[in-house]
């Protein structure tokens, strides 16, 4: 008699002993079989399962398809030992199923014929692309989905023809397997003609510069996706497909078809915009509408308003808590193949309103209010298939100053800022949304001043994120940025584009207008850390020199004193900026994830100038709930004792007193999307 069969018999007997069948419901199934019976794809693969009606003929099958996943395995000794169906109340049952699996058959030799002619990079790919190594279980399921990876992988070399047959020679006796892959690639192949079908409405020219693919280049599976991906995303179109067309494998060159269907080139859209830590709360609404077919060619008109509430300062304040409107606007218009087909140009304008926030805010202070108009002009351009972006932009940024409380201060006026812009990003993310592998670096270069404006300064940040898997379910990320900021420098005499001496010199009176200017140009342009996307340790910009902000002293203090109080001591914002972020991200589910993090900064007062001394190490944890509009994201992240200021219990007076959370040096984060 088999063991299936034995089973089978087993199975039967327990099942005469159980209670009489009827309608009962399966409360539980426990198998009890070492690693491989936790696997999901076992679960999934049986109908005995919770809150299913108990069928005894539905479980005997079951049991055998039980053992043929574990033979799958490489486990080809498996036995279903015993199964139990106990009655646990009226009309319901648990099912406990034992399975022994024996040892596994495991691989001795895998074997590549076809590959002696293959160049160095094209063999590399296609060894890793293998799941399969010699030592490990045989696992049946890995032997084909292997070999359509390897397929991949040569058509992402430029083998457009490859074909990989893959075959075992199994042992059970001696508990062996030896795996052949046999390969046969093909020539390495370019990319011929490109035939766009399915167009009615829109313009040729502009959808073939929008797939950034051209006759001759190498062929790469993985690049028609990104091309795909990248007509699909202009949200115009209800279907792309790009198809090789493989008719001809003597040929060097592979022609495309590209078949699009048009859909609808207008939408609206409303969300709920929330926020929330230990600074502030807000909550607003987002309506949104866009063209991406304008007056033809594909232009496109975009417009986003969210009107919003801030609340604030928080309950936890002993100030009374206010209720500020605030405003984020965005309007642009982007004109495809203004150069060539692959530049865009594009006009964008934004008018926001908002609240100046401290952590700190006490009763008795200033709520000072912008209204921020900035305006932009420029180009943008994709190289390198796409992956490297260039964006070059003239942009006019103007803030109005009002009062959401209090009288306004002497010097507190209008800042016009004019700069040009040059934005390069390299994406090499597997998925720009939600990233498990790959890399992003990023390089922001501004100059202001050079013909007009209030503040004359070079600006650089430099930024690289780093994302590697380390399981199915288990993400590195890494993010590392820095700022330099070189303002025109005033050495006490005021002039037209010059700032930055009130962060070295604080022997003036606090509520001089020279000095609530100079101090207003720098919130405009100086760098600043913490916060919900910087250093969760800490609420809102509370990283780095902190002093007697005039505009922003309070009412009922005197804070033109030397060694004033704490009361009066603000963010002041930084010439040097550096940040440091580690982040292990674990799903959980299709839609809930958590993530642990360590994030250090610092922020100094003069133009390149670096410290060890003030690392601002906080750690933490956090819950991601991925939905239609994004991740919403909830951290809280702890400030490390003695590594704030190393060896120190306390930052010194001059670097701010940071606030807490329930009495703990902890700050909390509520909002949408990724810290990075």
């Amino acid at each position: 008699m088999t063991r299936a069969a034995l089973a089978c018999v087993l199975f039967a007997l327990a099942c005469t002993s159980a209670s009489p069948a009827g309608n009962r419901v399966v409360t539980a199934v426990d198998i009890d079989g070492g690693e491989a019976a936790r696997d999901p794809e076992l679960r999934r693969g049986i109908a005995t399962r919770p809150d299913a009606t108990y069928d005894p003929s539905v479980l005997a099958k079951d049991l055998e398809r039980i053992q043929r996943f574990y033979r799958a395995l490489g486990y080809y000794d498996v036995s279903v030992r015993a199964a139990r169906v106990v009655a646990v109340g009226k009309d319901r049952v648990r099912v406990e199923i034992v399975v022994e699996p024996g040892a596994p058959v495991r691989i001795t030799r895998i074997e590549l014929p076809g590959t002696e002619g293959l160049p160095k990079d094209a063999s590399k790919h296609l060894r890793s692309a293998r799941a399969l190594r010699e030592g490990t279980p045989f696992d049946e399921r890995r032997l084909h989905s292997d070999a359509r990876a390897m397929e991949n992988a040569l058509a992402d070399d430029g083998f457009a023809y490859a074909a990989v047959t893959e075959s075992a020679t199994v042992s059970v006796i001696r508990r062996s397997a030896v795996v052949a892959y046999r390969v046969q690639a093909g020539p390495r192949v370019r990319i011929g003609e490109i035939r766009i079908e399915g167009l009615r409405t829109f313009d040729a020219r502009i959808v073939r510069g929008k797939l950034l693919l051209d006759s001759g280049d190498p062929y790469s599976r993985a690049t028609l996706e990104r091309a795909r991906r990248r007509l699909y995303e202009l949200g115009v179109f209800s279907s792309v497909d790009i198809t090789p067309v493989l008719d001809h494998p003597d040929q060097t060159t592979v022609p495309l078809r590209v078949v699009v269907r048009e859909g609808t080139t207008r939408s609206l859209h409303v969300g709920a915009a929330v926020e929330a830590d230990t600074t502030r709360g807000l909550a607003g609404v987002r309506f949104g509408w866009d063209s991406r077919n304008f007056l033809g060619g594909l232009r496109k008109l975009s417009l986003d308003v969210t009107p919003s509430l801030t609340f604030y300062p928080p309950p936890s304040s002993e100030a009374k808590m206010r209720v500020l409107p605030t405003l984020e606007s965005a309007l642009q218009f982007d004109q495809p193949g203004i150069f060539d087909a692959r530049t865009t140009g594009y006009l964008r304008n934004e008018l926001n309103a908002y609240p100046v926030i401290y952590a700190d805010y006490q009763a008795g202070d200033n709520i000072v209010g912008f209204r921020e108009l900035k305006d932009a002009v420029g180009a943008e351009r994709p190289f390198l298939g796409g992956a490297l972006r260039a964006r070059a932009s003239y942009q006019f940024q103007a803030r109005f100053p009002h009062m959401y409380l209090g009288a306004k201060p002497e010097g507190l006026d209008t800042v016009l800022v004019f700069f040009p812009e040059l934005v390069l990003d390299l994406d090499l993310r597997d998925d720009p949304i939600d990233p498990r592998a790959g890399a992003y670096f990023e390089l922001s270069a501004q100059a202001a001043g050079l013909l007009f404006g209030d503040a004359t300064d070079v600006r650089l940040r430099p930024e690289a994120r780093l994302y590697t898997k380390l399981g199915s379910k288990l993400t590195l990320g890494f993010r590392s940025t820095v700022g330099f900021l070189f303002p025109r420098r005033c050495d006490g005499d005021a002039k037209r584009g010059c700032y930055g001496d009130s962060l070295t010199n604080t022997s003036g009176n606090a509520t001089d207008s020279a000095l609530v200017r100079d101090q207003q140009i720098l919130l405009f342009r100086g760098f600043y850390s913490g916060g919900a996307t910087s250093n969760r340790g800490y609420a809102l910009n509370e990283i780095g020199p902190h002093g007697v902000l005039g505009f922003l002293a309070p009412s009922n203090i005197n804070c033109s004193v030397p060694n004033p109080p704490t009361q009066c001591e603000r963010p002041l914002g930084g010439l040097t900026l550096w940040e440091l972020s580690l982040e292990l991200r674990l799903t959980l589910s299709q839609i809930a994830g958590l993530v642990f993090f360590i994030d250090t900064s610092d922020l100094t007062r003069e133009p390149a100038t670096f410290r060890a001394a003030y690392p601002h190490v906080s750690t933490g944890t956090g819950f991601r709930l991925r939905t239609p509009v994004g991740a919403v994201r909830l951290d809280a992240g702890l400030r490390v004792p003695y590594l704030q200021h190393v060896g120190e219990p306390h930052l010194p007076p001059d670097e701010g007193e940071p606030s807490t959370f329930l009495g703990l040096p902890l700050a909390v984060h509520f909002g949408l999307g990724e810290a990075f």
